[in-house]
This record gives C-alpha cells, structure tokens and sequence, in this order.
C-alpha cells in the first residue's frame, strides 16, 4: 500500500510539474502567429521557378510548393515608393497620398498628420516586435511603427539586409515577444550585379524571348516613362557588357536575353539568400510559428512591348509573384486564381494575427483562400499609374509636354 507520506510527496510532484509547465504548453496554444515578409524590388510574375521552370529559384519554390500560390497577385501601383507606401497602409496611392516617387507626402500623412497607421503600427500596438532591414524608400522605418532596424543604402547585393536580419534573430532576446520582420531586398532592381556563380546558372541563348517583345514600343509618345519633354525608356541595357548603350530602344534582341540573364541570375542569388534565413529560423525553433509572405513591389518589362523598367500599365509590370507559407497550411492549400492584390497584406496580417481589421482599408483578408482557394475575395483589383515627377507625378507625355 502508498503510504500517507507517499501521497503526499506525488500530489506536490504533480503540482510542481503543472506550475512548469503547464503555463509554457497554455501560451504555445494561444500565442500570435510571427510574420515575415518578404517584399522583393521589381520582380515581374514569371521570374520565378514556380512561373518559370527556366529560373532557378528552389527554396523559393519548396516554400511556395507547401503553402498556396497566388496566380492572380497584382499590385496597386507599379512605381516603387507609392507601392511601398501602398502595402504598409493598405489603402490605394490616391487615398493615402503617395502616388508618385516623392516621400514627403508620405512623412505629412503618416508621421506628421498621423492620418493613417501603417502595419507596424497595428502590430507594435499589439505587442509585437517589428523589425525593418532593406530598402524603404519612404524616409526612416522607426518612424513608421518599427522598433528596430534601418534602411540599407545602396546595397545592391542585399548582404548587409540578410546579415542585420540574422544578427537581429541571433539575439538572446529574439522569440520573447511575436515579431514582424519587414525584408525588403532591392534585388532584381538594376544596376544588377550577380556573381558568376549566379551566371553561371544560365545561359542567354537558351533564354527565349517573351512572345510579345518588341524592340520598341508601337506608340512611343505614350509609352515614355521619363519627364515631360524626354524620350526616355528606362533600364534596357543595363548590364556589363551593354552599359556604354543609351537606355531606351532599340532593344534588341542580344541585349535582351544578356539582361534578362543577369536579372534571373540576380533572382536566384536572393533565393539562395531567402534560404539561409529560412533554415536560420528553424534552427532558432521559429519557423513552426512564423507566417512568410513574399510578393513583390511591382513587376518588370524584359522587352515586352518593347519596354523595360516598369511604369507603363501592362500586365507585366503590376502582375506580381505572391505566395504565403505556413507549417499550418503545409501541403493543404496549393493555388488559387483568386484575384488579390498588394493592399490586402495589411488586412490579412491583422486577421491572421486576431486583432480588428479596420473598416476603412481598401483591402480584404486572405483568409477565405485559405480554406477554400476556389472562393473570391474581390470581383476585380485595381492598379494606377500617374509617371513619375515630384509628389504627384507627370503621367506619361510626348516631346511637346502635351497630354496624349
């Protein structure tokens, strides 16, 4: 028979294995899902291994492959400072008042009217840890929500965004709280710099020319992407061996599959990048809780109708890769063809996260797809373009400064 004493000693051993660790196994049930997104510069659809077996991009693809694809991701405007602002608020250029490539309207709303809050906001306000590495383009982060990090200026290779988000995750005090990570490489953006080990992935004549390629536009007045009174066609022979060229048509053909080699080769030196952090998160027993998200800020024209750069509004420069990983969601979701757009990061963040959705955001939440990636979200998405030029922008004129 147990012995009064016995008892007693096993009641107090239960109390104490309870006290241990019972509160750690409750917070694991309730605590809030961590994000990282991952918000790459002037990635068009399909440059990317999913879109495009041609590009070598596979811990991008075994992320996605687990999660779900969003075939139809759009982004609400295809000029980099106006998409950023576009995201963080989750309202549309218009509304929150950056249209263009000028910050100042930016820092006026947001930091100095406070009119809108932006992502960090809400999820710094909700105790999360928030941390900005890379290219912000809207002033400076802390500013805008973000305890920690800053902007990396002219890093064209991305190394020292991945190394300050390393040795952010490396901290001792990493994991206390749930953590935003807001990573935004300035890669594929030109000047586009790969290794050779990079190029050496690939090879220009096995790289095919898009169906619609032009070596210039069919209306070029109406396709200029500079100032009024310039005849500019940004970004075309941006590589080594063509950088003495003008930018600007005619484009051809060589020099397009040398630039889009260079710009896939940049591609999967990022992925290579993405895949180092990734396997850093599991290793600090993150990764199991951590949301990724990865679209880009807009897309690109690698010839297309005899474009480069961005700007002008067709398909390839608003239509954006998009995926959501989750160890929730593995292997369970796959694609969807819904239309989403850039703005509903914001609202699908904070859903996903269990805090209120604010009423007046333009955008919806993702999670409907989650279950059910044949519903819709949206009847249609929306995308503008106003040129660049100051904080309103000048629209795209011809050499007359007249509006076509």
């Amino acid at each position: 028979m147990i012995k009064l004493k016995q008892v007693v000693k096993l009641f107090f051993l239960g109390i104490w294995f309870l006290i241990l660790f019972f509160p750690a196994y409750s917070q694991d049930k309730t605590r809030k899902p961590n994000f990282l997104v991952i918000f790459t510069d002037d990635q068009t659809y399909r440059a990317i291994g999913y879109n495009n077996s041609l590009v070598q991009t596979p811990n991008l693809d075994g992320l996605a492959n687990q999660g779900i694809v969003f075939n139809m991701a759009f982004t609400s405007t295809p000029i980099c400072t106006a998409s950023r602002a576009s995201i963080l608020t989750g309202l549309y250029p218009q509304t929150n008042g950056t249209v263009a490539l000028d910050k100042n309207s930016f820092i006026k709303n947001i930091v100095e009217e406070k009119k809108y809050k932006t992502l960090a906001h809400f999820l710094s306000d909700a105790g999360y840890s928030t941390y900005f590495s890379g290219k912000f383009h809207l002033g400076d982060p802390k500013d805008y929500g973000f305890h920690f990090g800053k902007e990396s200026n002219n890093d064209y290779d991305d190394e020292k965004a991945f190394r300050d988000v390393s040795d952010f995750i490396n901290d001792s005090t990493f994991g206390r709280n749930p953590f935003l990570i807001w990573l935004a490489p300035r890669q594929p953006h030109v000047p586009l710099k790969p290794g050779q080990k990079w190029l050496g992935l690939y090879s220009e004549t096995e790289i095919p020319l898009e169906e619609n390629f032009l070596e210039k536009p069919l209306l070029e007045s109406f396709y200029n992407q500079g100032l009024p009174g310039e005849n500019f066609y940004r970004d075309s022979d941006y590589t080594n061996n063509y950088k003495n060229l003008p930018a600007g048509p005619p484009r051809l053909p060589k020099v397009i599959k040398e630039f889009t080699k260079a710009y896939y080769a940049t591609i999967s030196h990022l992925d290579f990048q993405i895949g180092s952090l990734v396997e850093q998160l599991k290793e600090n027993d993150q990764l199991e809780n951590t949301v990724i998200i990865f679209l880009s800020d807009n897309g690109y024209f690698l010839g297309n109708h005899g474009l480069g750069n961005k700007l002008t509004m067709h398909e390839e420069s608003v239509r954006v890769p998009m995926f959501i990983y989750w160890d929730k969601l593995k292997n369970q979701v796959g694609r969807t063809n819904a239309l989403v757009s850039s703005i509903d990061i914001l609202p699908s963040i904070l859903h996903l996260a269990g805090l209120n959705v604010p009423e007046y955001l333009h955008g919806n939440s993702i999670n409907p797809l989650l279950s059910d990636p044949q519903s819709q979200i949206h009847d249609y998405v929306v995308s503008e373009s106003v040129g660049v030029g100051g904080e309103t922008g000048m629209g795209h004129r011809n050499g007359k400064n007249e509006r076509l």
